[in-house]
């Protein structure tokens, strides 16, 4: 993850973006969205600080994301997680995502790939 805080610039350019949730100014949550070429966009650092999770945040960050993602020209959305997410697993299936093949050539043993069409 350290080369990509260093290239956060062009990682997540347009038609990427990153999305950033704040309570009184307060950054409490983020996602991001890069670029794979054709349309094709991965939903990327879901992220919920403990005293935001559990109050629909993440839910409103990944609305947000699919609805930005329209509008910016991406047709299918992929991503990735670990088994132990669950709560991240059940959000992105009641989101329409449904899983799908490893989407990267080098799969980490174990990584959950999901996938949605807009």
């Amino acid at each position: 993850m350290s080369a990509e805080l260093v290239q956060l610039g062009s990682f997540y350019t347009e038609p990427g973006f990153v999305l950033i949730a704040r309570i009184n100014g307060r950054p409490v949550g983020c996602v991001a969205l890069r670029d794979r070429g054709g349309g094709l966009g991965e939903v990327r650092r879901l992220f919920v600080t403990p005293d935001g999770r559990s109050t629909g945040l993440g839910r409103a960050l990944m609305a947000g994301l699919v609805g930005q993602a329209r509008s910016n020209g991406f047709g299918r959305l992929v991503l990735n997680t670990l088994p132990t997410m669950t709560h991240a697993s059940g959000l992105y299936a009641d989101l329409g995502f449904a899983v799908i093949e490893p989407y990267v050539a080098e799969a980490t043993p174990g990584v959950l790939f999901y996938g949605r069409d807009l």
